[in-house]
């Protein structure tokens, strides 16, 4: 021990900085700052930025860890992940000291209950550099006061990854969007159940938008009027995963149609609907409306339609020289052994 101690000394203040970086902050903390005269300098003269990953901590060694690290050190914060829902009310308290965090680039919110990020998200957007926001929210929250608005306002973000979790799974309310949100963000992930009927509301505000993914885009029936589709250019748009519930080919039709047509890669996964079986469909669809399209997956769970042609002479018809030519192929499987009119079509190209 003694040996090591010695040799670690010796070496340059640059390869020490080095060996921190692969280390996380509370861990040089207690390893090295009470070490000596030299590594406690070091520690408290460093400019490199410094990256807080808590996942499981006791409130009291946290707030020894906020007192000691966080607090001091605020400024030189540039990735903040909190996973307990005490340690956000122990940061940003009071909630405009999150501003003080001048350097923070990505946040990282796990287990946050909606009123926590009510209190901050007004302050977020005096956060210069923040361009990376993900959101998971520990308790059922209704649609109207899913925070959109808060995270579109902010005029630097690049990313934001959100998860909630709603109490009625058949019926999901409006999410009332400000006429005035124009958002910067280019890789949104939702990951939960999100209505239909604000499909169009929300590419709307993203027209730098590059990558959408939605863990379940639904049909939520709040409404029976079907809302009218208002096309427009999205141009940066490339990449595309959606988990359909209870939408119609003739429904996601429009919004390829009006929204997908420079989109390179579609990611579905879908259930029941046999229109979704019908090649020539698609060949059509995808030949008129996505002359970009290089990736097509395809995930569908359901039964043929009650006419001539059974589940095998349907997914035959994915075997033409259409899919062919772009290298675009599928394999199928059974539920059961006595049900041959129902299964899975699924692609089997190398990037599923």
């Amino acid at each position: 021990m003694i040996l090591f101690r010695s040799v670690l000394e010796n070496l340059p203040n640059e390869i020490l900085y080095e060996i921190f970086e692969y280390l996380d902050i509370y861990h040089i903390y207690d390893g090295f700052y009470k070490l000596n005269k030299r590594f406690k300098n070091l520690f408290n003269n460093s400019n490199l930025p410094i990256r807080i990953n808590i996942s499981t901590m006791t409130k009291t060694n946290f707030e020894r860890y906020y007192k000691k690290i966080i607090l001091p050190n605020r400024r030189r914060i540039n990735i903040l992940r909190l996973s307990n829902p005490f340690t956000v009310d122990i940061v940003f308290s009071p909630s405009r000291i999150i501003t003080q965090f001048s350097q923070l680039e990505t946040l990282i919110l796990d287990n946050i209950n909606a009123k926590s990020f009510n209190n901050i998200s007004i302050y977020l957007m005096f956060l210069p550099k923040l361009h990376s926001l993900a959101l998971h929210f520990e308790e059922y929250i209704e649609c109207p006061s899913i925070p959109f608005d808060q995270i579109f306002s902010l005029s630097k973000l690049k990313y934001c990854k959100i998860t909630y979790r709603t109490k009625d799974i058949y019926r999901l309310w409006p999410i009332h969007f400000t006429d005035f949100d124009r958002s910067p963000i280019e890789y949104l992930v939702i990951n939960t159940r999100f209505p239909l009927e604000e499909f169009n509301e929300l590419l709307s505000r993203l027209p730098r938008l590059r990558h959408l993914s939605i863990n379940s885009l639904v049909n939520s029936h709040y409404d029976d009027t079907e809302r009218e589709v208002r096309p427009f250019v999205l141009k940066c748009l490339k990449s595309v995963s959606l988990k359909l519930d209870s939408i119609s080919f003739n429904r996601l039709e429009d919004f390829i149609k009006n929204f997908f047509q420079r989109v390179e890669v579609l990611r579905l996964t879908i259930s029941y609907d046999a229109e979704y079986l019908v090649a020539k469909r698609w060949e059509q669809l995808i030949s008129s409306y996505m002359p970009h399209l290089r990736i097509f997956d395809i995930n569908h769970h359901g039964y043929a339609p009650d006419n001539q042609l059974t589940f095998h002479d349907l997914i035959n018809q994915f075997n033409s020289s259409f899919w062919i030519e772009k290298q675009w192929f599928f394999t199928h499987q059974h539920d059961w052994k006595k049900d041959l009119n129902s299964g899975i079509l699924y692609s089997t190209d190398p990037y599923r």
